[in-house]
């Protein structure tokens, strides 16, 4: 199985120019969290840890069923 490499195949999206430019985002999905404060508080290290830990989970999940699913990509979290 391919793993997608979102820094190499998304390199306009993740990587701009110095100089600004227009581009053109396909739909994608993801999973998100919402709100606002302070990136620095005890709070929001909890979220990021949570969204992490659930990218990892799904991503090993997905990645050592026996069949995976139609169109899965392994991705890096």
């Amino acid at each position: 199985m391919q793993k997608y490499e979102w820094r190499k195949s998304e390199k306009k999206l993740y990587l701009p120019k110095i100089k600004p430019e227009v581009v053109d985002v396909e739909e994608m999905q993801f999973i998100t969290i919402s709100g606002e404060g302070n990136p620095n508080s005890p709070a929001f290290t909890g979220y990021i840890e949570a969204l992490y830990a659930t990218a990892y989970a799904i991503k090993m999940t997905l990645k050592n069923l026996k069949s995976t699913p139609q169109g899965y990509v392994d991705y890096t979290v």
